[in-house]
């Protein structure tokens, strides 16, 4: 059944509410979820959930058997009950599936993704904003990642039905991002042009379309329309985003090299330091002032986390600041519950570190790796692991001879990628982080032949707040709530 419906929305929207001080970073896959989202928002401060593969985290989530019964009462608001209805009957397993038994795969997404496949992904999207806004009335927002782009119609759709207050975008440039909101507040066809390796733009291969009238055929009234925060390393980037009212965001969040995940990489010549970390140098630093004169809100990020680093973000003109890696060993991060005690002691006792690595992503931009056991050899480089490709969220369009478009990755079998027309140089040491990501967020795929899909673990390159915030709670176990007092002086 379609249900026509008035736009969801929370009693203070974010145009009725003041700049939050404090953004929780959009940690994926999975660690930045809705429990730890709405634990911030609940603060009166930015809870942003991670909108990466979504899709995905949600159908495993229903097949460990959606215990608390959260996803399946967040699809009950879902407002076509045709596509919650055929969700659960395709992933939803009562008591969650046995033990070794391997997670039921999600299709990958393609230029033209079958239309089952986007309405997973719009719901997905649905279920992680409804339950992150659920109970209380803050605001709450939603990242998004430039480099995964074929799901950015779908996705936003369906946080907009939701009523999201902030979509916050990086790992590329978001200028087409006010754009897609505002035709999507009025439920009118959006396409978004995603790059095709080897094909030119004129050629129209690389078009996602996507008409909102396939998922609510009466929609009723338009949605309210989320802010924009874009994420960028360059004060060219913000300075050309500003200037154009098509593409003009309502702030901007300025991230540094030391930020969790994915990192710009130098716009120099590549060099290594003596661990083979990127070298950035003056090229690379942002002239705030530049950023500030633009008349836009500020937030800054990447080694902000401390309350010394957010007065200081202030005394500057900052809105305030983005913070991660705190949040995310806090008890309501969506990290497994392992992975937080394990480092939380190493921190405890001393020493755990993060370094960015340039091989692991297939995207070839710097990744932070946190150094823990089964992660890394010996000499820093990320342990092998089986090559596979069967999540794709980062994987890239291409055209192949005959004209039509495929799509590689440099983490899939070797065979399979140099066939595909891939370098033979882009192969070494690349991971699929689509699987490791998903195996830190406790969701692991386990393969029909007993592998189990190993983790990585990404953070920010300064650990320190962690250390100081075990060290404030009786048995290092921390809340969000404390994360916000720690920063802001309480």
């Amino acid at each position: 059944m379609t249900t026509t419906i008035s736009p969801r929305s929370a009693t203070r929207s974010a145009d009725a509410a003041p700049p939050p001080r404090i953004i929780q970073g959009g940690m994926g896959v999975g660690v930045s979820d809705w429990h730890l989202a709405r634990a911030v928002s609940r603060t009166g401060e930015l809870g942003v959930v991670s909108g990466t593969a979504l899709d995905v985290l949600m159908a495993r989530r229903l097949q460990r058997g959606d215990l608390d019964g959260s996803t399946r009462r967040a699809l009950a608001a879902f407002p076509d009950q045709r596509i919650a209805e055929w969700i659960l009957q395709a992933y939803y397993v009562e008591g969650g599936v046995e033990p070794g038994t391997p997670f039921r795969a999600v299709p990958r997404h393609t230029i033209s993704s079958p239309a089952r496949l986007v309405e997973l992904t719009v719901a997905a999207n649905f279920v992680e904003v409804f339950l992150a806004k659920e109970g209380h009335d803050g605001v709450v927002g939603v990242n998004y990642l430039r480099k995964v782009e074929i799901p950015i119609p779908f996705a936003l759709y369906g946080a907009m039905l939701a009523g999201v207050d902030y979509v916050l975008m990086g790992a590329g440039s978001p200028g087409e991002l006010p754009g897609l909101i505002r035709a999507l507040a009025e439920h009118q066809p959006v396409t978004l042009e995603v790059k095709v390796s080897g094909a030119r733009p004129i050629e129209g291969l690389g078009v996602v379309a996507f008409d909102p009238s396939s998922i609510l055929p009466e929609p009723g009234g338009p949605l309210p329309r989320p802010k924009v925060l874009a994420i960028v390393a360059s004060t060219d980037l913000a300075a050309m985003l500003a200037r154009n009212e098509d593409t003009r965001p309502d702030g901007f969040v300025i991230e540094g090299p030391s930020a969790g995940g994915h990192n710009a990489p130098p716009r120099g010549p590549r060099s290594l330091d003596e661990i083979g970390q990127p070298i950035y140098g003056v090229r690379d630093e942002v002239d705030l002032p530049g950023v500030f004169e633009l008349g836009l809100p500020v937030w800054l990020a990447g080694s902000y986390g401390t309350p010394e680093k957010y007065q200081e973000a202030r005394a500057l003109g900052a809105a305030g600041i983005q913070v991660g890696t705190a949040f995310a060993y806090c008890e309501e991060s969506g990290f497994d519950q392992a992975v937080k005690e394990q480092v939380r002691a190493r921190l405890a006792n001393g020493g755990a570190t993060s370094r960015a690595d340039w091989r692991v992503s297939p995207t070839g931009f710097p990744f932070r790796v946190v150094e823990l056991e089964g992660t890394l050899t010996d000499d820093g480089v990320v342990a092998s692991r089986t090559k596979v490709c069967d999540i794709g969220a980062l994987r890239t369009a291409y055209k192949r001879e005959d004209g039509t478009v495929d799509y590689r990755c440099p983490a899939e079998p070797v065979d399979h990628y140099l066939r595909k027309g891939g370098r033979e140089a882009n192969v070494e040491g690349r991971v699929c982080l689509c699987n490791a990501l998903l195996s830190s967020a406790g969701v692991p795929q386990q393969r029909r032949n007993g592998y189990v899909e190993p983790l990585i673990v990404t953070s920010g390159g300064d650990m320190g707040p962690v250390r100081e915030l075990i060290a404030r709670v009786d048995g290092g176990r921390y809340a969000a709530a404390d994360v916000i007092d720690y920063l802001l002086g309480g």
